[in-house]
């Protein structure tokens, strides 16, 4: 299994900072759904989305990350 960050408008995969892949064994594996989320924020990227990739893509799973409001924030405060 591995966990990936991908573009949702080109369906890229995150190979780097700053490069994108349409090859998945080239793609950055996170290991840990919270550390994509963590990147994403620190790195303030919108239009992507988390995939759950697995080694029968029939399991492959992906999940929205909803872009930070300044009312979740404050909530959070």
């Amino acid at each position: 299994m591995k966990i990936l960050l991908q573009h949702l408008r080109t369906r890229l995969f995150l190979r780097n900072a700053g490069t994108w892949t349409d090859k998945v064994e080239e793609a950055h594996d996170f290991q840990h759904s919270q550390r994509v989320i963590d990147f994403v924020r620190q790195q303030q990227l919108e239009g992507v989305q988390i995939m759950v990739k697995f080694a029968e893509p029939q399991f492959d799973e992906v999940f929205p990350i909803p872009p930070v409001t300044s009312g979740f924030a404050s909530a959070r405060a």
